[in-house]
């Protein structure tokens, strides 16, 4: 009994908060107060924007942080996403991208299908998923109603 007692206990002190984030994304933008995010630039059209602001401010509003944001071409963005230097990226992209499957791809904020199908989309590093678990509940948030 007392050895099932003092493996229970090991466990229990082994099981920190879960899910993790190994590179410590949610735990440096709440300590930082700040976030740092690329939003791919989509030329003249501006879909969704009014959602992408909404969801910047809902993110805002739940770590405590604010966005630092520079906006540019896709590739350039999500690599520097995947290398660690941006923490979300948010931007239009096709479902087809080579992207999908590289990223973490969060629940899209809205999506069109005319003239081709695409989807404004949060994206994250693979792997920080206590950070990808607060970007979806918020993207969750805003594809469910008009924006706030």
């Amino acid at each position: 009994m007392k050895r099932l007692l003092l493996f229970t206990a090991f466990l229990a002190g082994a099981c920190d908060t879960f899910p993790k984030d190994p590179d410590g994304t949610l735990d440096r933008v709440r300590t930082e107060r700040r976030f740092r995010v690329g939003l791919i630039a989509t030329g003249d059209r501006k879909i969704g924007a009014d959602r992408r602001d909404a969801y910047l401010a809902r993110l805002s509003r739940a770590t405590g942080a604010a966005p630092l944001a520079k906006e540019g071409a896709s590739e350039p963005l999500l690599l520097e996403l995947e290398a660690g230097q941006l923490d979300l990226v948010v931007g239009v992209i096709a479902p087809e991208s080579r992207w999908v499957d590289r990223v973490a791809i969060v629940r899209p904020l809205g999506e069109t299908i005319e003239p081709q199908h695409l989807m404004l989309t949060p994206m994250a590093r693979n792997g920080e998923n206590r950070w990808i678990m607060l970007l979806e509940r918020e993207a969750r948030a805003i594809a469910a109603g008009p924006p706030a």
